[in-house]
């Protein structure tokens, strides 16, 4: 690899680092400026502050979990996801997280990027910067979907009935769409 390709391969890291941290600010931010009756009602569907924090939280875990999995050879299980139980994936595990106090579920969030920040410092910079990738594809997926739920509360907050799509509908559609993308392409 020449010195230019290593040093843009660190540049592209450094810019999807930037990007994710960038989105999980404003997501914070957004969740901060939350009222306290927020974090336990309704709040977004059938959502509270909590469970959207939660849901958040669980799928960071997943994608740590399949970058792992691709660090040690082994395809992750995200990518085999079957997209008509995301509904129900969903309510399960932000089930899961409702008798646990907000402030548990927020530091779980806040815990779980420290261990993206460790698993991304084992992950190759070429992987970060290819866009056919599946560690780039799982990384982005991170950022499509904090700036999916930090612009679903700041609309709520806006008193807006709703937030655009800004993104794939989902963490797995994401990482599973460069796959299908390769197989469309193959001879």
């Amino acid at each position: 690899m020449a010195d230019d390709d290593a040093k843009s391969f660190h540049d592209e890291r450094r810019r999807l680092i930037g990007e994710l941290d960038l989105e999980r600010n404003q997501l914070i931010r957004n969740i901060e400026t939350c009222r306290i009756r927020d974090i336990d009602r309704p709040f977004i569907g059938n959502w509270s502050l909590k469970d959207i924090v939660g849901h958040v939280a669980t799928w960071e875990a997943e994608v740590v979990s399949a970058l792992k999995d691709l660090l040690a050879g082994r395809r992750p299980a995200v990518l085999d996801f079957d997209e008509a139980t995301l509904d129900a994936w969903n309510d399960d595990h932000v089930a899961r997280k409702r008798e646990l106090d907000f402030w548990s579920v927020y530091e779980q969030l806040k815990g779980g990027r420290a261990r993206l920040a460790d698993v991304l410092a084992a992950v190759p910079d070429d992987a970060l910067a290819d866009d056919t990738a599946t560690e780039r594809r799982l990384v982005h997926s991170l950022v499509d979907h904090d700036r999916d739920h930090w612009h679903a509360i700041a609309a709520v907050l806006a008193g807006m009935p709703g937030a655009r799509q800004t993104g794939p509908q989902s963490v797995p559609a994401e990482a599973h769409q460069g796959e299908i993308a390769e197989a469309a392409a193959a001879p």
